[in-house]
């Protein structure tokens, strides 16, 4: 008889114990992509065109140039800002999004001077209780000639950093996490995410996106002109869930089954 209850008592458990389990499992949410203005740096317009280049910041963004090293709104004549067409296997394999990627390149002599770069700011804020995820894809330029005859060193790489920003402030960042994993003339992606809660100094704030070369002289390449390039720019905002009262009132369920089940004598 005892061996009986126990069973019952059991099979109870097991039951109650499956309904929060089920509770607690959230329904997966959508991932909204979050509007980035020209995020394969496809539009021009404006920019000064020679050949594959165009120079001065593309379509949507700014340039990001805390040390002045830029200059000439970006078109030289050592800190260059824009984009490149290339044509594979020149300077790349591939092309990770559209025809353009864009470029911020400086000479020989310049390395070491500080970061500069570009950056964007959202129209859409920093929400409470979301997941955000920003992709990059940063390119480790080959050296190649250009379709002017121009050739150029670009063996090393001088690294790089995303940033994610709202209202101007740091939220999230990949500081060159993908150094010396890029092949010449090949891409990696950098991935970088920021989850928020119910409350958050930055909430409100528009959110940003910021794309540096670090600038930094690779000791393997000395006498190189240095280049970061970027491509394929997104932004994905994914709300998270709170725990719900059911969640809470199943959990205090379990808790009462358990502490009065029947007991073995």
């Amino acid at each position: 008889m005892f061996q009986s209850i126990s069973k019952s008592a059991n099979h109870y458990w097991i039951g109650v114990t499956t309904w929060i389990v089920l509770g607690l499992t959230v329904s997966p949410t959508r991932a909204d992509l979050v509007v980035v203005q020209n995020p394969g740096f496809e539009d021009v317009a404006g920019s000064l065109l020679f050949n594959e280049f165009s120079f001065g910041p593309p379509v949507g963004w700014q340039i990001h140039n805390p040390n002045g090293v830029v200059v000439n709104n970006g078109v030289g004549p050592q800190f260059w800002l824009g984009t490149l067409r290339p044509s594979p296997p020149t300077n790349f394999f591939s092309v990770p999004e559209g025809q353009r990627v864009a470029i911020s390149f400086n000479e020989f002599g310049t390395g070491n001077l500080g970061e500069y770069g570009l950056s964007q700011t959202l129209s859409a804020t920093l929400q409470a209780n979301t997941r955000y995820e920003l992709g990059v894809e940063i390119g480790n330029i080959a050296s190649g000639t250009a379709l002017n005859g121009q050739f150029f060193n670009l063996n090393g790489f001088p690294g790089y950093r995303v940033d994610l920003l709202a209202g101007g402030v740091v939220i999230a960042s990949d500081n060159n996490s993908l150094a010396g994993t890029i092949a010449e003339g090949e891409w990696g992606t950098s991935m970088l995410s920021f989850e928020t809660t119910a409350s958050h100094l930055q909430l409100g704030q528009a959110l940003g996106i910021r794309l540096v070369n670090l600038n930094v002289v690779d000791p393997s390449a000395p006498t190189a002109d240095l280049e970061v390039d970027f491509d394929h720019v997104r932004l994905s905002a994914t709300a998270v869930p709170e725990p719900s009262s059911g969640v809470l009132l199943g959990f205090a369920i379990v808790v009462g089954a358990w502490t009065n089940r029947p007991r073995r004598r």
